[in-house]
């Protein structure tokens, strides 16, 4: 497939009093669909891309073994799956899901992903899982970005670039930074939205620098590894993360907060309340 372009490439750049410079929301919301995966169709449409990006892209061997086009895992169960799809053609330019755990020890998932796979290159860290309350944890994973809206030599995860004028300049008709940065942002909306607090992701540590220039400053929490290339253990509070975003992104971030509230409406925490999964703090 080839690369998708999005309609109507405009001046992008909106101007707000002491903030210079931002990202214009409609530039996402006019070409994009953000969906929380609350049916089952949903949830594979989810699974599908990421066997597309994971399986047959880049060949992981992460998931369960199944005869189905699909990638998931048992801590699908516990997660909050999100998806990013582009309106013009209803392909999923995107996914991502939020992990969740908590203190019931009858439940099937009681510890973070990273846990499992990466439990010894956390030893000494400050910030290991364990000095934090299971109710306030999730971890942020499978990101994915299909690969019709990014370069060839693009990540999985897409690249968020090396500053914010990439993704605010009207010439710019890549919208690969502005998917991988919306789909984190989306991720930081979710936790908070969910009563969470601490997050912790695997990820590269380029990819982690890059975080760091649009404002999200995730602190190495463990050893650089080898599991599905060189990747390392991170940490963020969120809402330190909300407070330090940049003013050239709240808006953006506003937009995707209040959209995804309106999805994991009160309905939708009284579900997660019941399963032992929401905290206020």
């Amino acid at each position: 497939m080839k690369g998708v372009t999005t309609k109507n490439q405009k001046m992008v750049m909106s101007h707000s009093s002491g903030s210079g410079i931002g990202i214009n929301p409609d530039q996402l919301f006019d070409n994009f669909s953000l969906i929380i995966a609350h049916t089952a169709s949903q949830k594979e449409r989810a699974f599908s891309l990421r066997h597309a990006v994971f399986h047959e892209e880049l060949h992981y061997d992460i998931g369960e073994k199944t005869n189905s086009p699909i990638e998931k895992d048992a801590y699908d169960h516990n997660s909050i799956l999100c998806l990013l799809q582009h309106k013009e053609s209803n392909i999923d330019a995107g996914c991502l899901r939020v992990v969740t755990i908590d203190n019931n020890p009858n439940h099937p998932v009681n510890n973070l992903p990273l846990e499992e796979y990466s439990g010894d290159s956390l030893e000494g860290s400050d910030f290991h899982p364990a000095f934090y309350p299971k109710n306030q944890l999730c971890e942020v994973s499978r990101l994915a970005v299909h690969p019709g809206f990014r370069k060839k030599t693009s990540p999985p995860t897409g690249t968020i670039g090396e500053d914010i004028s990439n993704i605010v300049s009207k010439n710019n008709g890549n919208q690969t930074a502005l998917i991988s940065l919306s789909l984190f942002l989306a991720a930081t909306a979710i936790v908070g939205i969910s009563g969470r607090r601490h997050v912790f992701a695997m990820m590269e540590p380029r990819f982690n620098r890059l975080l760091k220039l649009s404002g999200l400053r995730f602190q190495k929490a463990g050893e650089t590894i080898d599991h599905c290339g060189l990747r390392a253990a991170y940490y963020i509070d969120q809402k330190q993360a909300e407070s330090d975003l940049p003013d050239s992104i709240k808006p953006l971030y506003t937009r995707i907060k209040s959209c995804l509230e309106q999805q994991l409406s009160l309905h939708d925490r009284d579900k997660v309340r019941a399963h032992g999964l929401y905290q206020e703090v």
